[in-house]
């Protein structure tokens, strides 16, 4: 029996029992006036709870706006960045995203014991001291502890996402899907504001430095490789500048979430469990089919995104030679489209449930890579034919996003989720360290790689869409009955 309605029980028993006993009462109007105020009570408190898991909610996605501020500027300026002070980190920079998601997927198991807001904090402030890092420190050895301190700090904040939205929606059940999606547009915000300002900023920086205009300095950064050497080092040190501020602004992100409340629904307590019977766990979901196919669609999805999701303005700017304001645009804009395609993702997953908007949305995204990998074809027009198909494609494989965390939650039990989201991401961060060393060591080694990348990539959403669809379809519409049918 749920512990609120033995309190219940217990507090009516006594109470009516004292009252009808000094004869102040009967029993029947005192059940009835106890009954009327503990109703009322138990509303005002479930009141409370609502407003302090939105309260918790909101503080959360204006930290995730932050991070992902610094995010944006991580995937454009830091790795443009990267190109011409440490080669092999930018080339092998997925890799170091996987590295990064081993180190996130073990703090994240750490949650139950630290709670959320403890490792919130180590996102904000991690993610600021590696930026700073990386300009004042040019020691190698440092820029490599710089990257992964970096991509450590974005990737827990964004696997927390999932957990977190759950573990804070627990009365909020109906809603829970809007507030992924919620948490994810507006995410997707300050990734687009970030992109776009970040290069928009290096290039003004570079004029003021240089002394030039505007113009100029945008069309110097068509071919960066024909700079002279001292216009080239006036363009890093606008770069560096760039990552000053950003990482000033990442600090920032410690207010919202100091103003977190951890409450039981964030960190519940729970009896200490095992290696073994943990380990016991992990295989029970692990072979289950279902569980197992998100996983493999999520494998080969993550080795795909290593192919060219880091590298959109090194392609655009270094293979197609579009200059870096005007490619950094091109990327921000095609956040708007992850903005805008959210806003009908709860119609989406009511029509063609969670499965089905995954694999359509997944699959309907190919035809628009390859017209990216492409975009040498289109001459004078490789500007507007490769930004539309670039504002499709992401808004397309981004718009199943939030039924795609919503998913991962669905496929295993309540209690286990934090184990599954932490073997969901050692399975990424395996994938995509060998999606890293596989571009560092292979089809990077020349600039067409960067190109023949999204032949492969597109190759490999097909069959991750399809390994999903068949593997979970017969559960679409129905996903929470996943559980409690197979486990």
């Amino acid at each position: 029996m749920p512990i609120f309605f033995i309190h219940f029980k217990q507090f009516i028993f006594d109470h009516v029992f004292i009252l009808s006993w000094i004869g102040q009462i009967d029993w029947n109007e005192g059940f009835r006036s106890l009954l009327f105020c503990c109703i009322i009570k138990n509303i005002i408190k479930r009141r409370e709870i609502l407003k302090a898991e939105k309260r918790n909610l909101v503080l959360f996605i204006i930290s995730y706006v932050i991070n992902n501020l610094a995010s944006g500027v991580l995937y454009d300026t830091y790795v443009n960045y990267l190109q011409d002070v440490q080669l092999s980190i930018a080339t092998s920079f997925w890799a170091f995203y996987g590295y990064a998601t081993f180190v996130a997927a073990g703090l994240l198991l750490l949650a139950p014991k630290l709670g959320y807001k403890k490792l919130l904090y180590f996102c904000s402030l991690g993610t600021a001291f590696a930026f700073f890092g990386v300009v004042y420190v040019g020691n190698p050895a440092i820029l490599y502890v710089a990257t992964l301190l970096a991509l450590t700090g974005v990737q827990l904040h964004f696997i927390m996402l999932s957990p977190f939205v759950a573990a804070n929606t627990e009365d909020l059940k109906d809603d829970s899907i809007r507030w992924y999606t919620r948490t994810y547009y507006m995410g997707y915000i300050g990734y687009l504001i970030a992109t776009y300002a970040g290069g928009a900023l290096v290039v003004q920086l570079f004029a003021m430095l240089e002394h030039i205009s505007f113009g100029a300095a945008q069309e110097a950064t068509r071919y960066i490789v024909q700079m002279s050497p001292s216009m080239h080092m006036l363009y890093l040190q606008a770069n560096r500048l760039v990552l000053i501020v950003v990482g000033i602004i990442a600090l920032v992100s410690v207010i919202p979430v100091a103003m977190i409340k951890e409450t039981k629904p964030v960190l519940p307590k729970k009896k200490v469990i095992s290696i073994k019977e943990r380990m016991s766990q992990v295989r029970t979901v692990f072979f289950n089919r279902y569980a197992r196919a998100y996983l493999i669609y999520w494998a080969l999805i993550s080795f795909a995104m290593g192919l060219f999701t880091s590298y959109y303005t090194v392609y655009l700017n270094r293979n197609l030679h579009i200059d870096k304001a005007t490619s950094s645009l091109m990327v921000s804009i095609s956040y708007v489209a992850i903005v805008l395609f959210m806003f009908f993702t709860p119609k989406c997953v009511e029509k063609f449930g969670k499965v089905g908007t995954i694999f359509f949305t997944v699959v309907l995204s190919v035809p628009f890579m390859l017209i990216i990998g492409h975009g040498n074809l289109f001459g004078s027009w490789v500007v507007p034919v490769v930004g539309t198909a670039l504002f499709i494609r992401a808004g397309l494989a981004n718009l199943s996003s939030p039924a795609d965390s919503a998913l991962s939650m669905d496929v295993v039990p309540k209690t286990m989720r934090p184990v599954f989201t932490s073997l969901v991401n050692f399975i990424a961060g395996i994938v995509s360290i060998l999606s890293g060393r596989f571009t560092g060591s292979y089809l990077f080694l020349h600039q067409s790689g960067y190109q023949r990348a999204y032949d492969i990539a597109a190759v490999l959403y097909l069959i991750a869409g399809f390994v999903l669809y068949l593997g979970i379809r017969k559960y679409n519409h129905k996903e929470e009955e996943i559980v409690r049918e197979n486990l």
